[in-house]
């Protein structure tokens, strides 16, 4: 474990958080204080407007209950695989990078799709949190660690995953669907330039 920590910081640190955060929301917090902290840090369009810096942070420490145990294990594995890999390639603060664009660009982006007004009145109230957005920037993130004839196939494989898992109103697919296509885009692009500058780097 002390290993694994110390090759991996920033992904085993994000981990542990998040568990400690779910641990604390499940099991010692009331039901209503849960409730309060998973509002108080999502991305919703009220806190936004109140407290937009520690509600873009925040929200990504955040598992969304609604998902239950199998989604939600299925992202922190997703995170702990995918963003493990791109830690040791890139390095910490390459991946803090990363996972942090993916994560605040996907959460921007369902924002400004939910003001739209198809979005407005359906999910007016919409609480928005964001382990899985992580989940599937990391997902992105490592295309370009993937051989050249693999990186198309592989990028499209988590927004097929995005597309598929959608619950649909009409022609309209949900915001977490808005979110996690718009994080997977992000993680392409950043994970491709954090590649980059540490392959120059390193003069590979």
């Amino acid at each position: 474990m002390r290993e694994r920590f110390r090759r991996n910081p920033v992904t085993a640190g994000y981990l542990l958080a998040v568990a400690a955060l779910a641990l604390l929301t499940g099991f010692v917090f009331a039901d209503g204080m849960s409730a309060q902290v998973r509002e108080s840090l999502s991305t919703s369009a009220a806190t936004l407007d109140h407290h937009p810096v520690s509600a873009l942070l925040g929200s990504a420490f955040v598992l969304d209950p609604a998902h239950g145990v199998v989604l939600g294990g299925l992202a922190l594995l997703a995170v702990a695989v995918f963003l493990g890999a791109l830690e040791r390639e890139v390095g910490p603060w390459r991946t803090a990078s990363v996972a942090l664009a993916g994560h605040v660009g996907a959460a921007l982006v369902t924002a400004l799709v939910l003001s739209s007004d198809p979005y407005a009145q359906d999910f007016a109230h919409h609480a928005d949190v964001g382990v899985d957005r992580v989940a599937f920037a990391a997902a992105g993130a490592v295309t370009p660690l993937a051989p050249g004839v693999l990186r198309v196939p592989w990028a499209a494989l988590p927004l097929a995953c995005a597309v598929l898992g959608a619950r649909w109103t009409g022609p309209l697919p949900d915001p977490d669907a808005v979110g996690h296509v718009a994080a997977v885009l992000v993680g392409v692009c950043a994970g491709t330039l954090a590649v980059r500058r540490a392959y120059a780097a390193v003069g590979r």
